[in-house]
C-alpha cells in the first residue's frame, strides 16, 4: 500500500496530497462541524456548519447550570422526545459536514485507505448519536410504563407490574393541582412498599405506607399509616373490618364488591382516614428499593438509637438478623432495607420503623440531584422499570420533580400515627390490630399542614 500511495504522489504529487488531506479534513468536521471546511479554506461554509452546533452547545451549558431544570426535564417526556428530533438533526448536520470535507479534497474510491478512515469516522458519529437517543427512548417507554401503572412484562413474581391496572377506575390520573408554571396547590401521593420476596409468592401486602404531601407553600410533609389499622373508613359509608395492609390486595380479588379496584379503594380509605384527598399512588417492591440505593451509591443516615433484632428476616427470605449501632453511616441498598424493614429489636416496633423509613426517604431526597441522576440513569432505567408502578401522569411528572429538588430536606414534617392517635387491640383469634382515632388523626394532619415547615407535631402535644 505504502509503494502504491508512494506512485500516486510522484505522478500527480496535487492530486495525491489532497487525497491523504481528505481524512484531515473529515477528522476536523467530525470533531466540530466547520473545522474540515475552514481547513479547505470554505471559511462561509465552515460559519454555516458551526454556527448551529455552537449555539446548541451554548444552550446546553446554559441549561445544565440550573441543576432543579435539569432534574426535572429527566422525566419530561416532551423535552426528552425534543431531544431525539435534535439528536437525529446533529447527526445528520455532522455527517453532511464530514462527507463534504472528504470530498472537497477528491474521492479516491471506496477501496482506497483514505475513505476507509472516513467511513470510520461517519461510523463513529452514528455511534456517538445514538447513545443519548437510545438513553431518551428508554427513558420515555420506562416513565410511560410506569404512569400507565408499571411495565408489562417485568418477569416479577405475582405480575407486580400489573398492581395498578390501568382498566382500573383513575390510572392513569389525572392531573389535580398543577399547571404549566408548576404545582399550584397541595398534591398527595400515596406511597406504598411492597414487600415482595422472591422465595414466596406475593400477596401484595403494603406493609409500608406514607402519604407524602407537596405545597408549594408550606413544603413537603410525610405521614406514616400504619399497616395494621383496623376499622378504616372506605368513603362509600362501609367500614374495612380487617388490616388496613391488605385492602389493594382484597380490592382487586373481590372487584364485585370494590368496584373502584385497588388503587383507587386504598387512596379512598387512606384519605377518609387522615382528611385529605389522595390524588395519586406509586408502589415500588423492597428489592427494587435496595437496588434503586445501590445503584445510587447508597445513601447516608445518622442512626440515632442501637438496633439489635435477632429475628430479622432479609429481603432474600433469610434469617440473618440485623444490627447497627449508633453513628454516621453511608449505607448500601442491602443495608439500608435491614435498617428500613427490622422492627422486633430490643425498643423497636412498626412505629420506629415507620420512623426510620421516612428518615431514609429524606437522606434519598437529599441525595437526588441532577448529576446523580444523569450518571446512574442507565442502572436507574431497569430498576425502575421492573419495579415502580404509579398512577402519576406524566405531564406532572416534571413539576413534582422540581418540587422534590427544590425542598430543604431539613424542613420535610414527619407524622406517624401512632399512640394517643391509635391504641392497640387484639381480636377474638389473638391477631393484633392498631384501632385508630381518626378525629384525633385527622386534627393531628391538619395542625402540621398548618405549621411552619421544619416543626412537625408530636402526638398528643
Amino acid at each position: 500500500m505504502a509503494q502504491e500511495i508512494g506512485d500516486r504522489l510522484a505522478t500527480h504529487p496535487d492530486r495525491g496530497e489532497a487525497v491523504v488531506q481528505a481524512p484531515v479534513a473529515a477528522f476536523l468536521s467530525f470533531l466540530l462541524p466547520g473545522l474540515g471546511q475552514a481547513y479547505n479554506r470554505q471559511f462561509w461554509l465552515a460559519v454555516l456548519l458551526g454556527l448551529p452546533l455552537a449555539m446548541t452547545i451554548v444552550l446546553g451549558v446554559l441549561a445544565a447550570q440550573n441543576g432543579a431544570g435539569v432534574a426535572s426535564r429527566i422525566v419530561d417526556v416532551r423535552f426528552l422526545e425534543a431531544v431525539i428530533v435534535l439528536d437525529l438533526a446533529l447527526l445528520g448536520w455532522r455527517l453532511v459536514a464530514i462527507i463534504q470535507a472528504h470530498l472537497r479534497r477528491g474521492w479516491s474510491g471506496k477501496a482506497h485507505w483514505t475513505s476507509w478512515m472516513t467511513g470510520l469516522l461517519v461510523l463513529a458519529t452514528i455511534g456517538t448519536h445514538f447513545v443519548p437517543a437510545w438513553y431518551a427512548t428508554a427513558t420515555i417507554e420506562t416513565l410511560t410504563a410506569i404512569s400507565r401503572g408499571g411495565p408489562a412484562g417485568s418477569g416479577l413474581v405475582g405480575d407486580f407490574h400489573d398492581i395498578l391496572d390501568p382498566t382500573e377506575g383513575g390510572a392513569p390520573g389525572s392531573i389535580s393541582g398543577a399547571g404549566s408554571e408548576g404545582i399550584t396547590k397541595r398534591l398527595t401521593v400515596l406511597l406504598v412498599g411492597i414487600d415482595y420476596i422472591p422465595a414466596r409468592p406475593s400477596t401484595f401486602l403494603t406493609d409500608t405506607m406514607i402519604v407524602a404531601t407537596i405545597d408549594p407553600l408550606t413544603g413537603i410533609d410525610l405521614i406514616s399509616i400504619p399497616r395494621d389499622t383496623f376499622g378504616t373508613p372506605l368513603g362509600d359509608g362501609r367500614i374495612y373490618n380487617s388490616k388496613l395492609n391488605g385492602l389493594l390486595a382484597r380490592a382487586r380479588r373481590e372487584p364485585g364488591n370494590y368496584p373502584l379496584g385497588g388503587p383507587e379503594t386504598l387512596k379512598a380509605a387512606v384519605g377518609e382516614l387522615i382528611g385529605l384527598k389522595i390524588d395519586y399512588l406509586a408502589a415500588i417492591q423492597v428489592l427494587g428499593f435496595k437496588d434503586a440505593i445501590d445503584a445510587l451509591g447508597g445513601v447516608d443516615i445518622t442512626v440515632s438509637r442501637a438496633i439489635h433484632d435477632n429475628t430479622y428476616i432479609d429481603e432474600y427470605d433469610r434469617h440473618t438478623g440485623f444490627s447497627i449501632e449508633p453513628g454516621e453511616y453511608h449505607l448500601d441498598g442491602h443495608t439500608a432495607v435491614a435498617y428500613a424493614r427490622s422492627r422486633k429489636g430490643v425498643g423497636d416496633s412498626d412505629f420506629t420503623r415507620a420512623a426510620r423509613q421516612q428518615q431514609l426517604l429524606v437522606a434519598l431526597l437529599h441525595q437526588l440531584t441532577a448529576s446523580s441522576l444523569l450518571l446512574n440513569l442507565p442502572n436507574l432505567l431497569g430498576i425502575i422499570g421492573d419495579s415502580v408502578a404509579s398512577d402519576v401522569p406524566l405531564e406532572l411528572l416534571p413539576n413534582l420533580a422540581r418540587a422534590l429538588q427544590d425542598a430543604d430536606p431539613s424542613a420535610i414534617d414527619r407524622l406517624v400515627i401512632q399512640y394517643p392517635l391509635a391504641h392497640s387491640d387484639t381480636l377474638t383469634d389473638g391477631t393484633y390490630i392498631l384501632v385508630p382515632d381518626i378525629p384525633a388523626i385527622q386534627a393531628a394532619v391538619h395542625e402540621m399542614l398548618t405549621f411552619q415547615p421544619g416543626a412537625t407535631p408530636q402526638p398528643g402535644d
